[in-house]
């Protein structure tokens, strides 16, 4: 027997309602928006060392290692930082991005809170993909905010750092605004399995957070949560 519109969940309900019809697809506005966010006055712009395009662990290999692991604190190097961010969120030789997207612009950005890294000071940056290179965008020792904001058991002394991944439904809702919240989520789990098998190539601790203070997680990203809304997190340590 079929559910009643009040008897569906949240997601039954998003689903049904982002459906495409034939005959009824929405119109494209034609509208031009920027493919990057751009923050004009950062506390400073850091570039990160060149990554790898040719070495590391074999893909097969990689897919077949036990990817989940709890990071256990330790500092991590800046290169492999690096590698992890131009893995998870950067671009191809043919200038596509690294991680798979269901729409020609990418609606993901990707944020670095730093607790341990070398010649990192710690703080929340912003990845900047166009030129490999973080984005000081506040300075501050992150744990109590992470530990306000992060559910579950996750032990915010043992990562060195979190990825955070946030999407832009405004940038990709040109003739299909219904469906943009289905294309950063599928976008987000994309870049999120691209970390994942990079800190498998480079033996580091990595695990997959989607339970968090969704307010707590904005304001410590420096997001207003509507507009730009955080989607998973990526816990990385030793």
């Amino acid at each position: 027997m079929a559910l009643s519109s009040r008897d569906k969940t949240i997601g039954e309900s998003f689903q049904a309602q982002t459906k495409y019809r034939r005959g009824a697809l929405p119109p494209k506005t034609g509208k031009v928006v920027s493919p990057f966010k751009v923050y004009a006055n950062p506390l400073e712009v850091a570039s990160l060392p060149v990554p790898e395009l040719s070495a590391g662990k074999g893909l097969w290999s990689a897919l077949s290692t036990t990817r989940e692991g709890v990071p256990e604190g330790g500092r991590l190097r800046q290169s492999d930082v690096s590698q992890l961010l131009w893995a998870t969120s950067g671009f191809t030789y043919g200038g596509q991005r690294t991680h798979a997207t269901a729409v020609p612009i990418a609606g993901l950005e990707t944020y670095l809170i730093v607790r341990q890294i070398e010649d990192v000071f710690p703080g929340v940056y912003h990845y900047n993909p166009r030129e490999h290179a973080l984005e000081h965008l506040l300075r501050t020792e992150p744990s109590l905010d992470l530990a306000d904001a992060l559910l579950g058991d996750t032990d915010i002394s043992a990562c060195a750092a979190i990825v955070a991944y946030t999407g832009l439904p405004g940038r990709i809702d040109d003739g299909s605004k219904s469906r943009a919240y289905r294309y950063l989520y599928l976008e987000a789990g994309a870049a999120a399995q691209c970390a994942m098998l990079a800190a498998v190539g480079l033996g580091l601790a990595a695990t997959v957070r989607a339970e968090f203070y969704d307010d707590e997680l904005s304001r410590l990203l420096q997001v207003d949560g509507v507009g730009e809304v955080p989607l998973c997190v990526l816990t990385l340590g030793t």
